[in-house]
């Protein structure tokens, strides 16, 4: 039933999106970590090209920010319902605890699938392997669930977790509002 009307909103499966947000971090440096984070995207043709950042900031002087971008293909199926969208992204990321500080680049190739249930609502989930480039960090697999609500006709609010499948499984829960034109 849900899948009979094409799926046409401004907000759902739809990513000519600015965001921003709020991200808690769990487990970093030996403790917990907030911070904000922005990331804009591009839909050309279901060609994706996105560019993100964020600040987060915890007990200890711990802080940290990272910068990245993706490219990725939409391929939409069931009138706009199922969305699968295979992804490589990098991302530079510095951290700082005290007078200790490292940083690493990644390259994290990955997949989305997303459903959306009507014009109002989208549930879905995500994994990427991220590699690390410059440093002998160990590679990780991170995956979770994702949700969009459309609040109006070009708002939206996206909520989601991270998870990993080495050591501590959660890794990040993070909420935020998205504008889409």
């Amino acid at each position: 039933m849900a899948a009979e009307e094409a799926i046409n909103s401004k907000v759902i499966h739809h990513y000519t999106e600015l965001g921003i947000g709020y991200e808690f971090f769990e487990d970093v440096a030996g403790g917990t970590a907030h911070g904000a984070r922005a990331h804009t995207s591009v839909d050309m043709d279901n060609l994706l090209f996105d560019v993100n950042g964020g600040y987060a900031w915890g007990k200890g002087d711990l802080e940290f920010w990272g910068v990245g971008g993706g490219i990725g293909y939409v391929v939409r199926l069931m009138q706009n319902h199922v969305n699968i969208i295979p992804r490589f992204g990098m991302s530079y990321d510095k951290f700082e605890a005290g007078d200790a500080e490292d940083s690493v680049t990644t390259i994290q190739p990955g997949i989305i699938g997303s459903f959306a249930i009507n014009n109002r609502l989208s549930l879905g989930g995500y994994y990427t392997y991220v590699r690390a480039l410059d440093n002998n960090e160990e590679d990780a697999h991170t995956f979770g669930p994702i949700a969009r609500f459309a609040i109006t006709e070009n708002m939206g609010i996206d909520v989601g977790a991270r998870f990993r499948t080495e050591g501590q499984a959660f890794v990040s829960a993070f909420g935020g509002v998205t504008f889409h034109f």
